[in-house]
């Protein structure tokens, strides 16, 4: 071999140095020897080191081999020491061994050859235990640096061996009180170690185990585990081995987001408006129930799709994608931030306004946008039922004045045409018989006199009459004598003689104590139905019923002209109805009116018989 070896020699024997010098050589030709021949010179040449290996002999004047076997063991490990002697035994070399001897020749001609031979083998052995010892410092390194707890446990549940990092995990500031704890002690929970150790019995490894275990400061960490079973060469469990990180922080992230998206979805799903979350492309990545609610369609079925043409009609599509367009490309949208009424489609295509407050969200990456959508068409149509209501009022103010100025239009008229002519031929005929009774003279003017005495009772009978008339139309006396039962027979009488319309009357009521506002309010409501009757309903037939039901008085007209339409009923010119509506409003009553096109209208009128407090005091 070519190898240039540096051999320390220590023998007393000048004879016996060169015997190794030339056996060694024949192997190894360029070696260079050093030789020790008492105590100063092998100390010396111990310090300077460089030693590939050693050849002492056992027996010395000033030591023995097994001496210079330990100063050089304690000074460099690694070099392989050879005891070349002939005054050794088999004890004395199993001594030696024990205390880390390399290798055992006889010194004599037999085992001379073999010398190169044993320099040659603990130099292997050498470099491969040196091999070994970097591995080990390597991995002692390894295992000492990783920033991933590192651990060997017994079958018993010892803890053989510890890395710092795993030290640190546990709050433990030095190794010996961490070796000196049971690895089942650091289990929170004794039902995640009794998993753990049927996983490793079952497949002999576990990955990312995940469980909960105490730090020395009694706090509890949660931490992944990888572990795997040791056997030997019986296949018996020796150890347990594996690495523990600490996953604290990632399951509080994801306990975080778990609250966070409760929280999310307990907002989302009781939200009473519609919640939708779009993206940068305009697609739909949530919508709450009340949007499935207000849209007609399902969670599954939107999530993923533009937004455009699922939720916006049609002519107002390219509008909101130009908008999206310049958010993306400016930075700045023209209604974010901002409530205002746009107008949605539902899944059946139906329009209805809403409205919209739409919030773009700061995330990592392209912006999103979530939008908060509240159906107004309630709102609306309580908005134009009060618009309706204010014309219909103004209207119904007018129409009032216009009615009382017809009523003393028409009872002017009858005073003035009827009584008054009366009246005034009642004062002329007056006149007249003053004249003639003063200056009667012959038995034809008094006859004349007689007769226009006979004709005064029917004038006057006539004007009682006219005003019984007039007070009648006012307020029939037949109201207030027998009631609104009586009243609303006398009014279709009168009805049927003036329209020739015929009327068939129907009454249930026994003895109801009906105060004089409520049977006025009734007996108006009738008179009104009627006239509109004549007006509008080209009937030739009318029914009315009258009972109690519930404690309260139910009057239906029923006739069978052409239907009142609903345009009708809501028209702002239909006063008299509304007029209607608002005395059995103020009585805590209603009024309802079905119309039957061709097959006449309903008329139907509940009013409470009692007043509410009247009710609670019987």
């Amino acid at each position: 071999m070519d190898q240039a070896l540096n051999i320390l020699i220590v023998d007393d024997n000048p004879d016996d140095r060169a015997l190794v010098r030339r056996e060694v050589s024949r192997e190894f030709p360029n070696s260079q020897f050093k030789q020790a021949t008492n105590s100063r010179e092998l100390s010396e040449m111990i310090e300077a080191g460089g030693l590939d290996a050693a050849v002492t002999d056992y027996q010395l004047r000033w030591t023995d081999g097994i001496q210079v076997l330990l100063a050089v063991k304690r000074r460099w490990r690694d070099c392989p020491v050879i005891m070349f002697t002939g005054t050794g035994s088999e004890e004395i070399a199993v001594q030696a061994m024990k205390a880390g001897l390399d290798d055992y020749v006889l010194k004599s001609p037999h085992h001379y050859s073999r010398l190169a031979s044993a320099v040659h083998l603990v130099l292997e052995r050498s470099r491969q235990r040196q091999a070994l010892h970097a591995a080990e410092r390597r991995y002692q390194s390894l295992f000492d640096d990783v920033p991933v707890g590192l651990f060997r446990v017994a079958r018993d549940g010892k803890i053989l061996d510890a890395n710092p990092a795993l030290m640190e995990m546990l709050g433990y500031s030095d190794r010996e009180s961490l070796l000196a704890t049971r690895v089942m002690n650091f289990f929170a929970d004794s039902t995640e170690r009794r998993a753990l150790l049927d996983a490793l019995k079952r497949s002999g490894m576990v990955r990312f185990f995940e469980a909960r275990f105490y730090r020395r400061d009694g706090k509890i960490i949660w931490a992944a585990a990888n572990a795997r079973v040791i056997l030997n060469e019986l296949d018996q469990t020796v150890f347990y081995e594996g690495s523990l990180e600490d996953i604290t922080a990632r399951r509080e992230a994801e306990r975080s987001l778990r609250e966070s998206e409760a929280r999310k979805s307990a907002i989302l799903d009781s939200a009473l408006d519609a919640i939708v979350t779009l993206n940068h492309r305009g697609q739909i990545t949530e919508f709450n129930p009340a949007a499935e609610k207000a849209f007609g369609r399902r969670r599954e079925d939107v999530v993923g799709k533009e937004m455009a043409g699922l939720l916006i009609p049609h002519s107002f599509r390219e509008q909101h994608r130009r908008g999206l367009e310049r958010y993306i490309a400016t930075g700045h949208g023209a209604i974010l931030g901002k409530r205002v009424e746009l107008t949605a489609m539902r899944a059946d295509s139906k329009e209805f306004p809403v409205e919209v407050s739409i919030t773009a969200v700061s995330v990592d990456g392209p912006p999103m946008f979530t939008g908060f959508i509240r159906d107004i068409s309630e709102r609306k149509r309580a908005e134009k039922q009060m618009r309706d209501s204010r014309e219909q009022l103004r209207a119904l103010a007018a129409y009032l004045q216009s009615v009382r100025e017809e009523e003393r239009t028409r009872i002017a008229r009858e005073v003035h045409d009827e009584l008054g002519q009366t009246l005034t031929g009642l004062k002329m005929d007056l006149a007249w018989l003053e004249k003639r009774i003063a200056a009667v003279s012959d038995t034809g003017e008094l006859e004349q006199c007689e007769e226009k005495l006979q004709e005064l009772p029917g004038r006057v009978d006539s004007i009682i009459s006219t005003v019984r008339k007039i007070a009648t139309e006012l307020r029939p006396p037949v109201l207030d004598d027998l009631g609104l039962e009586a009243a609303i027979e006398w009014q279709i009488q009168e009805f049927e003689k003036r329209t020739g319309i015929t009327c068939h009357f129907h009454s249930s009521l026994k003895h109801v104590d009906l105060n004089p506002v409520r049977a006025t309010a009734v007996f108006r409501i009738f008179q009104e139905t009627l006239t509109n009757v004549v007006r509008h309903a080209q009937a030739s037939q009318v029914n009315i019923y009258l009972r109690e039901e519930e404690n309260k008085l139910i009057l239906e007209v029923q006739d069978n002209g052409r239907g009142v339409t609903g345009r009708e009923l809501s028209g702002t010119k239909s006063l008299g109805l509304l007029g209607m509506r608002e005395r059995a409003t103020m009585l805590d009553g209603e009024v309802n009116i079905i119309g039957r096109q061709g097959k006449g209208t309903t008329v139907g009128v509940r009013i409470p018989i009692h007043r509410t407090d009247e009710v609670q005091k019987k």
